[in-house]
């Protein structure tokens, strides 16, 4: 199994990011392994006005600021990046074959993915690492791999007996 340097979170300005970001530096801090944050603007792609693309693009920015500070407050070391392209496309060079990417997902279903098409689910089949795909609504609440963790840890020790 090769070992994971780094995690690499992408990110736009959706609640699933938030999430994932989380989730991705807090697997980072347990791993002791920077993050590379990245949002890619794909304002380009489409017939867009200069000041919606300026727009777009300070959006990012900021949520990219959002999702370091994340990482500050964990005390991981995160470096951002904002791309110009396609998602998926510019995703995928960003990564090397030992990062893992964590990524949100905001389940989209029937027509909207038919004719978007889901970047994570594109990620996962084009990316040469490991794709962690966070899903915000698990059931009624969000996905909390921080405290799944943690209580994984403590079954651990308490059948060691280490844990009351």
């Amino acid at each position: 199994m090769q070992e994971i340097k780094r995690i690499v979170i992408p990110v736009d300005s959706s609640d699933a990011s938030r999430i994932a970001t989380e989730q991705g530096v807090y697997l980072a801090k347990l791993m002791n392994i920077d993050v590379s944050i990245v949002s890619v603007n794909d304002a380009e792609q489409f017939m867009v006005s200069a000041p919606l693309s300026e727009k777009l693009k300070k959006e990012r920015q900021d949520f990219l600021q959002e999702a370091k500070k994340i990482a500050d407050l964990r005390g991981v070391s995160a470096s951002t990046e904002l791309m110009t392209g396609a998602p998926v496309d510019e995703i995928v060079k960003h990564v090397k074959n030992n990062d893992l990417i964590v990524m949100g997902s905001q389940g989209k279903t029937g027509f909207n993915k038919l004719m978007l098409g889901s970047v994570s689910e594109k990620v996962l089949q084009r990316a040469p690492c490991s794709v962690m795909i966070i899903k915000p609504n698990i059931s009624l609440g969000v996905l909390d791999v921080e405290n799944t963790i943690d209580t994984m840890s403590q079954q651990k020790e308490k059948k060691r007996g280490k844990f009351p």
